[in-house]
């Protein structure tokens, strides 16, 4: 009797054992591999910001409840196509339905205006030998991978493999329900800015990447605190507080959860914080005086500074950028260490007037503190100063037609001279609104050419209803000082499967 005992206890444990398997299988096994590139043959070197990159975001996914069952890296030594294909196969090709592979680069990312779409090249480098792999390439190779797929293209450009932040073409090539994806930038802008004084040695796009998604940022990308960061969570999150580049993301306003943690478990304070609880009073500035008034928390005694960067020629003038000490209370406690700030709230303005004389223009504002003699970013936050008049010229540049229900967004350019606030609204052909993109919204630099703003719309009504099959036009309404300038678009058409 004993013996059978311990029979009916091991064929318990095993059904346990298989159930719990079989369990974890349905809910999905996540798997990622990473890689960066930081040498190469035809461009300028970026050590070790790629290396660091992806030491930044292994340590974000490893976190959480991710339970990832394989995570593989790569630093500097992947320089082909088809040793990119290899390692996707050895990372990904066991996944099945219902599972999800994350991948991310850091690279130099190629594509200029008028190029197809699919050819937006990212480099593999190890320092002697170099090759491109195309948005179309990359997507042949994990079309032969099953499960969701979650790709964080963190290069130059990066956006243009979705079609976004460009004039055209609009076509994505990860048009799919299958496809997630998260780009540094739009398709026509930079996005590789970590060098200067303030360095951290790393990209900013990461960095800000790595503090949305992890206890050492306080999970800061999950708006409501309910311990599921989704891809639309994320995407506000990097917009708000990354500013060197517009992050691009598709699908627009999607729900799916890049990262689950223990809420309940999380005490609520970020690991190892220096300086947290950062507000800005506004995104707009006044031409006549472009004052930003913002305040902080200090957990911990630091060096603080900010450093400010300025548009030139429509890129970001980083060669000049200004470093400002944070010296409110230098000669106090602690000496005459420059920007050294004693724990606790600051309220802080600083004034923002251009040495150039120019009165209106974008400004990117990056707080940094430094600690044990490094470097790190704490908030970076764009700022809009329009002109107190001008006529923006304003000219909407939508696509003709789209079907949402196969993966299709309806792309639009707006084109407005001078930096403005926004309102941009999806009606029908009786006027009345159907969504509301945005109200009084700063606009931001997007290196796009003649200067404008990218919107996308994904066919949705505000309370996530489908709009129905028709003609739809886009409003937009620009303000400039005590000015408003509107223009509404030419039809665009909304299409059915079947139409």
């Amino acid at each position: 009797m004993r013996r059978m005992g311990l029979m009916m206890l091991a064929l318990t444990t095993w059904l346990c054992l298989m159930t719990a398997a079989s369990s974890a299988r349905a809910e999905g096994v996540n798997r990622a591999l990473l890689v960066g590139c930081d040498r190469f043959v035809t461009q300028e070197e970026t050590t070790p910001a790629s290396a660091t990159n992806v030491t930044r975001v292994a340590e974000a996914l490893s976190g959480g409840a991710m339970n990832l069952e394989r995570l593989i890296t790569r630093r500097n030594d992947l320089s082909s196509a088809a040793e990119l294909e290899s390692l996707i196969q050895a990372a990904f090709g066991d996944a099945a339905q219902g599972d999800v592979s994350y991948f991310y680069i850091s690279t130099h990312g190629q594509w200029s205006q008028g190029m197809d779409n699919g050819e937006m090249a990212l480099l593999l480098s190890d320092g002697n030998r170099e090759e491109a792999v195309t948005a179309r390439q990359l997507r042949a190779m994990f079309d032969r991978i099953s499960g969701i797929k979650v790709l964080i293209l963190d290069a130059c450009h990066s956006g243009a493999v979705i079609g976004k932040g460009i004039h055209g073409p609009f076509g994505n090539v990860f048009a799919g329900e299958d496809y997630k994806v998260l780009c540094s930038s739009g398709g026509a802008e930079q996005s590789w800015f970590w060098q200067g004084e303030a360095s951290v040695g790393a990209g900013y796009f990461s960095s800000a990447l790595a503090a949305g998604l992890s206890v050492q940022g306080g999970y800061g990308a999950d708006e409501n605190r309910d311990g599921v960061i989704t891809l639309t969570e994320l995407k506000r999150y990097l917009l708000a507080y990354h500013g060197a580049s517009t992050v691009r993301c598709y699908p627009e306003e999607d729900d799916f959860a890049i990262l689950r943690y223990d809420a309940s478990a999380y005490t609520g304070r970020r690991r190892d914080s220096i300086i947290e609880v950062i507000a800005f009073a506004g995104d707009t500035l006044s031409a006549d005086n472009p004052a930003v008034n913002f305040s902080f928390n200090v957990v911990r005694p630091a060096q603080v500074a900010y450093q400010i960067v300025y548009q030139k020629e429509g890129r970001w003038d980083f060669e000049h950028a200004r470093l400002i000490y944070d010296n409110e209370e230098r000669f106090g406690v602690h000496g005459d260490t420059r920007g050294y700030l004693s724990p606790g709230m600051k309220d802080r303005t600083l004034s923002l007037e251009r040495s150039d004389g120019e009165g209106y223009g974008y400004v990117l504002l990056q707080m940094v503190a430094k600690q044990e003699n490094q470097w790190f970013l704490a908030a970076s936050k764009v700022l809009c100063v329009p002109p107190a008049k001008g006529d923006p010229l304003l000219e909407i540049l939508p696509e003709a037609s789209f079907c949402p229900e196969q993966g299709d967004e309806l792309n639009f350019v707006i084109h407005h001279q001078y930096p403005c606030e926004l309102t941009v609204t999806m009606e029908d052909m009786d006027g009345k609104t159907v969504r509301r993109l945005c109200s009084r919204a700063s606009s931001r630099p997007e290196q796009l050419l003649p200067r404008g703003s990218f919107f996308t719309w994904n066919g949705r009504r505000a309370n996530g209803e489908s709009a129905p099959e028709g003609q739809y036009r886009i409003r937009v309404k620009a303000y400039i000082g005590e000015d408003m300038y509107e223009m509404v678009s030419e039809p665009v058409l909304l299409l059915s499967p079947e139409g």
